[in-house]
């Protein structure tokens, strides 16, 4: 079942609320419009392993050197909602040449040269990585392309993948982005658009907003600047302006944003080096706690919960980290998010599982994950210093130390003090 729905009957429970309703206005309206041109969120992708492919099975314009690794796949199309684009992916032995894509464009099944993309190296020291956007057609429609964003993983092998075969991850869904005119200034936002109802609802899926004004929007799920709506007004903060997105109107093509008082805005907004802000939860046993109690000691705060493949995926592992630094400082502390397990079967799982640390009951902190952190994905994890800064968030891909698998473990034991 999915968490956010079951969550949302929580919330009706828990606070007595009718809905997850819009939040009221506190000030004026602002106009703005859409660009033609879509982009890729890159935050959210799926893996795709590419098969070898003999030079003789493939129908091509262009010729290949002997040396070239050649492999086929599909890519995912969000027009249509399946993998229903074929690519063929060109590595070629000589490191002076960039790998590239060939991709069917018009559906035909010949590459032609207009349909190859060439991948760029997407970090100067790093040359296992590489990245290039395509553009896939779009007709009779208000935008004018469909991106793709994807990543290349060269010499990268992951599991079932055979020696000929490559490893890609691409984006899947596209974000409509377009500026508003608020008190002079044009403040970018983007919204999630789908080629199936061909319209942009700001109250459900993904959107953004510039929020520090630097001309971008970062969209990672922790980000201040994104957010997830189910059902709801999201209030974003542009430096001191409070903004919500009233409508987006295609045929018109017009964005309407409203101001809302600083109360309306309830995002807990994170960053590195920042402090973990405190926060009252009850424990299983039903204590009433702060976690404040902890200051003093290193933190993984950990949001997960049973009913999630990868958070049982990590349970080894955060177990052996509680016991091999428990005496190096570390403590862990659980956000339970479980929401239809009993709380007696519970507790009878974490005896099981030898889960011997403190867990908050999720009516306690459901506020503080959903509509504070707005956390998406499970588990989501923080690193945080005896002071309170949080020294990770768990996102390795930017830069940050690792907080997954057996790098959980060589993480802390780098960052931890020795005895």
């Amino acid at each position: 079942m999915n968490f956010k729905i079951v969550c949302l009957a929580l919330l009706f429970l828990f606070s007595g609320v009718a809905s997850f309703a819009a939040v009221a206005a506190a000030g004026d309206e602002f106009n703005g419009q859409l660009e033609a041109a879509l982009v890729a969120n890159t935050e959210n992708f799926e893996k795709v392993i590419f098969k070898y492919a003999a030079p003789a099975s493939v129908s091509s314009e262009s010729s290949f050197e002997q040396s070239a690794q050649l492999a086929r796949g599909r890519l995912y199309d969000p027009q249509t909602g399946s993998a229903t684009v074929a690519a063929l992916l060109v590595d070629e032995e000589d490191e002076e040449k960039k790998p590239s894509i060939f991709v069917d464009l018009d559906g035909n099944g010949n590459f032609s040269n207009r349909e190859k993309f060439e991948f760029q190296q997407a970090e100067k020291d790093n040359p296992y990585l590489w990245n290039v956007t395509v553009n896939l057609p779009v007709k009779d429609n208000f935008f004018t392309a469909c991106p793709l964003f994807l990543q290349y993983f060269k010499s990268v092998r992951v599991e079932k993948m055979s020696e000929g075969d490559r490893l890609l991850t691409q984006s899947t869904e596209v974000l409509a982005r377009g500026r508003v005119d608020v008190k002079g200034k044009k403040i970018l936002a983007q919204y999630a658009y789908s080629f199936e109802d061909k319209k942009i609802t700001p109250q459900k899926g993904w959107l953004g907003v510039d929020g520090n004004e630097d001309g971008a929007i970062d969209m990672d799920e922790l980000s201040p600047e994104a957010a997830k709506a189910d059902d709801e007004t999201i209030v974003f903060r542009v430096g001191q302006t409070y903004l919500s997105t009233k409508k987006v109107d295609l045929a018109k093509n017009q964005i309407v944003m409203r101001e809302h008082a600083a109360k309306d805005y309830q995002r807990i907004e994170l960053s590195l080096g920042k402090e973990f802000p405190d926060f009252a939860f009850v424990d299983l046993g039903g204590k009433k706690r702060r976690f404040s109690e902890f200051r003093g000691k290193y933190i993984l705060l950990d949001v997960w919960g049973f009913w999630c493949p990868p958070c049982r995926r990590e349970m080894p592992f955060l177990r052996e980290a509680g016991k091999r630094f428990k005496s190096r400082n570390l403590e862990i502390v659980g956000l339970n998010t479980d929401v239809e397990m009993p709380l007696d079967v519970l507790k009878k799982n974490l005896e099981v599982n030898d889960l011997k640390w403190t867990q908050a009951q999720l009516e306690s902190v459901f506020d503080l994950i959903n509509k504070q952190l707005r956390i998406e994905s499970f588990p989501t994890t923080f690193l945080i210093a005896p002071d309170g800064k949080i020294l990770s968030m768990s996102r390795h891909l930017r830069g940050e130390p690792d907080l997954r698998g057996k790098d959980l473990l060589e993480t802390l034991d780098e960052i931890l003090p020795k005895q």
